[in-house]
């Protein structure tokens, strides 16, 4: 905004140090007028003096003109300001309309501040139950213990997106679930070691076998025992 203001500042005065020049119109310069000696006395003679020459005149100057281009920067000038002005004032509106708080209207027409709060995830826990028990459905119904794991931890991220909590923008869905889970204090260790094992199998091309299905398996029976 300050950058603004002296922008147009200078703009302003420039334009005005323009108008100024033209009104008072082109500069003129007269060369200096020295005194002529006294002329020494004519000496009579015989012969006929010759004619005078006729002196110059001075061609007068075209003020017409200089009225012109002085009218033509005057209006040139206003019409500079005026953009200015306009761009200074939606600036000021822009900035003044971000200060202003947001507020919605209802329907009976009262005005109301708006609020968003963090939903408690424990007013999701039966959505989270759900998720818990579809997830030890999935992980005994593939043949691959890999796949098995996979998709019981993609359950679990589900049913965390659809338990009304908003994800940080800064959270992966891995880390937004273990956040849900872990709001048991209890099974904040079990959920950890299972979203490991997940990342091990999903991104580190670690391929799991039965013993890791079985440990898999444990820690959501923990899970869900610590929901109940």
């Amino acid at each position: 905004m300050r950058r603004l203001l002296g922008v147009g500042a200078v703009v302003a005065l420039l334009l005005t140090v323009m108008v100024v020049a033209s009104v008072q119109g082109p500069a003129r310069f007269e060369p200096p007028v020295f005194e002529a000696s006294p002329a020494p006395m004519p000496v009579p003679t015989d012969t006929q003096a010759p004619m005078p020459m006729p002196t110059p005149t001075k061609l007068p100057t075209n003020e017409a003109a200089a009225t012109v281009v002085s009218l033509i920067l005057m209006v040139i000038s206003a019409v500079v300001v005026a953009i200015l002005l306009f761009f200074l004032i939606r600036a000021l509106l822009r900035a003044w309309a971000a200060r202003v708080p947001r507020r919605e209207v209802d329907e009976a027409g009262d005005e109301s501040f708006t609020v968003s709060a963090e939903p408690d995830p424990e007013t999701a826990a039966p959505t989270i139950r759900r998720g818990i028990a579809a997830a030890l459905r999935v992980i005994d119904e593939h043949d691959v213990p890999s796949d098995a794991i996979i998709a019981a931890w993609v359950g679990l991220e589900e049913s965390a997106a659809e338990a009304g909590i908003t994800r940080a923008r800064t959270e992966t869905p891995a880390e937004f679930t273990l956040r849900v889970i872990a709001h048991r204090s209890d099974v904040a260790g079990d959920a950890t070691t299972l979203l490991r094992l997940y990342e091990r199998v999903r991104f580190a091309g670690y391929t799991a076998d039965e013993a890791d299905r079985t440990a898999a398996r444990r820690t959501l029976e923990a899970i869900q025992r610590g929901w109940r």
